[in-house]
């Protein structure tokens, strides 16, 4: 009888496998050649990467975001890759760990609040679909110029203070987001601050958001700001006799 001698998987291939379970085989990248351009800045910084994922769902996103924290993986989180900064890209391979980026490309979805007066902005919305769903309400984004040619996401620019639109309003700027964290005793917890009532687990918040299970009457009007609103006053004083008092 002929022994067929198995191999055991090794660690990494382990994490390969999971990741594939959770976004299906098209949605992960592990071949150097196909992971080039999300490990290389737009301009500068590159690096290793183990794998470079894109979930579909913000439910999926949570799941392979457990996943990298239980295999103790360094997590980059990646929307458009068009900063200047070396922010969305490794940087060298001196880590002390491997490092997973993870792309929302996939999560472009938004949704209008309170008539146009507020947006709620996926992961991956861009900026462009941001300016395509504000014209039929004679808005704009917070960046019209170069950012959205070449497809920056609404995060990206909420994350370096982007915008002026022509210095007509401030830097984008919220306090209003979710987000995960991780807490003292090294586990995911799911934080909401968006100022939406969307439940009370991560199940339960995620999935509302993924089927845009939300209304008006789910927005907590909380005092919190969405934008600078000091900004108006801080250009009118560029006017002032002594504009070092900014």
């Amino acid at each position: 009888m002929e022994h067929v001698h198995l191999h055991p998987l090794t660690p990494i291939k382990r994490f390969w496998l999971t990741w594939r379970g959770l976004v299906g085989p098209s949605h992960l990248l592990t071949d150097p050649a196909k992971t080039q351009r999300y490990r290389k800045g737009f301009r500068s910084g590159q690096g290793e990467a183990l794998a470079v994922v894109f979930p579909g769902t913000l439910l999926e996103l949570w799941r392979v975001l457990n996943a990298c924290v239980d295999a103790d993986k360094i997590i980059l989180m990646q929307a458009a890759n068009t900063g200047l900064t070396e922010g969305s890209t490794p940087n060298g391979n001196d880590y002390d760990r491997e490092i997973v980026i993870i792309s929302t490309l996939r999560l472009d979805k938004l949704h209008l609040l309170d008539k146009g007066e507020q947006v709620l902005a996926w992961p991956g919305t861009t900026l462009y679909s941001l300016e395509k769903a504000l014209k039929p309400l004679g808005r704009e984004p917070h960046s019209v110029i170069g950012s959205s040619c070449i497809g920056a996401s609404v995060i990206g620019g909420i994350c370096n203070n982007s915008g002026g639109s022509l210095v007509q309003r401030g830097p984008a700027y919220t306090e209003m987001s979710l987000f995960a964290q991780i807490d003292a005793d090294g586990k995911l917890k799911l934080v909401n601050h968006l100022g939406i009532d969307l439940g009370s687990t991560p199940e339960q918040i995620l999935s509302r958001l993924d089927d845009e299970r939300i209304s008006d009457s789910d927005v907590l009007h909380d005092g919190r700001h969405a934008h600078d609103h000091d900004y108006v006053t801080r250009r009118a004083r560029c006017r002032c006799r002594h504009p070092g008092a900014l």
